[in-house]
């Protein structure tokens, strides 16, 4: 979660483009202090402001073995991971939540419990809450950091026999980069699969993709945005880019000036839709500018679940939905136009 942020969406003026009802901002102290600071740094650019140890990022193993108790592994400790529950011959989701929170949250718990009902995996929770729980601009230059660690222990995993054909990487807000910078420098790569849940956007950019998540970073990439120009990026970043309810604004969220609720919802989709018998079933559109200047797309008639338990492998495109104001947030196979 991301309290007491406020950014301006991109100035959408023009004629004829849609206005989002950008909020007016409430803590300019904030915004110019972050403003004043260059963009999170890649993984090659280290800052003497950025400090991240590799005892402050923990691995954490859940299965249906044990869905409740985690199991500790560690980076080069063949005993930590031979001694656990890790089944060698079952998929692995890796969980990785964003700012101010940590391996507990909501995001991967929430997350972990939909995935675990739904299928004996091996779930494993990156709780970098040590880097995450500080001021909003070293958070993001821990990034970086952050993703570095990851690598190294995806890069154990395959030492000790994992493949990452069977690797799933999803990370919410500040962690959709950290697990886009770990897909980008894994050795024996690519990473099957990574979602990101609205990353994060304020001191990230277009431009500087080595340090966010980007569509090259594992064979495919899907991107749920859900408060996109505020704080999470609104243009496309994946192969497959869903925008529930237009991806900036959220039902049931009311004013929402700081962006919280809807930025929260990304995460909240995606673990109702792993075990909901009800489709989040999105249309694609014929590009991003329909969606921008529209609001919506009537698209090309194609139509795609967003999130899941399958993966959507050469579906890529834009895609749009609506969604309930309140849970379940479902509507199925209704006309998202």
């Amino acid at each position: 979660m991301i309290p007491l942020l406020v950014f301006f969406c991109a100035a959408l003026t023009s004629a004829g483009t849609v206005k989002w009802d950008a909020p007016s901002p409430y803590d300019p102290v904030w915004l110019a202090s972050v403003q004043k600071f260059p963009p999170a740094p890649i993984l090659n650019d280290t800052r003497l402001w950025g400090w991240v140890y590799q005892q402050d990022v923990e691995f954490r193993l859940f299965t249906r073995r044990n869905p409740f108790e985690y199991q500790v592994l560690k980076i080069n400790d063949s005993a930590s991971l031979r001694e656990s529950n890790f089944d060698f011959n079952k998929k692995v989701k890796v969980l990785t939540h964003g700012w101010l929170n940590h391996g507990d949250s909501p995001m991967p718990e929430s997350i972990k419990e939909a995935y675990l009902n739904v299928s004996d995996l091996n779930i494993i929770v990156v709780d970098w809450g040590n880097a995450a729980n500080v001021n909003y601009i070293l958070a993001s230059y821990n990034v970086a950091g952050v993703g570095k660690i990851l690598t190294d222990f995806l890069n154990h995993l395959i030492g000790e026999g994992v493949s990452m054909n069977d690797v799933h990487l999803i990370g919410h807000s500040l962690g959709a980069h950290v697990v886009g910078i770990a897909g980008a420098y894994v050795k024996k790569g690519p990473i099957d699969t990574i979602t990101g849940l609205d990353p994060a956007l304020p001191l990230f950019t277009l431009g500087n993709k080595d340090a966010r998540l980007d569509k090259h970073d594992a064979r495919h990439v899907e991107v749920i945005h859900t408060c996109g120009g505020y704080l999470g990026f609104a243009s496309p970043l994946g192969h497959i880019d869903f925008y529930p309810n237009g991806g900036t604004r959220q039902p049931g969220c009311g004013f929402d000036y700081r962006g919280l609720c809807a930025h929260n919802r990304a995460h909240m989709f995606f673990s109702e839709s792993i075990i909901s018998d009800v489709p989040f079933t999105a249309v694609r559109c014929e590009n991003y500018d329909e969606l921008y200047y529209q609001g919506s797309c009537k698209g090309t008639g194609e139509k795609l679940i967003m999130g899941g338990f399958d993966i959507h492998y050469g579906k890529d495109g834009i895609y749009y939905l609506r969604t309930n104001a309140e849970k379940p947030y479902a509507l199925g196979d209704l006309d998202p136009t």
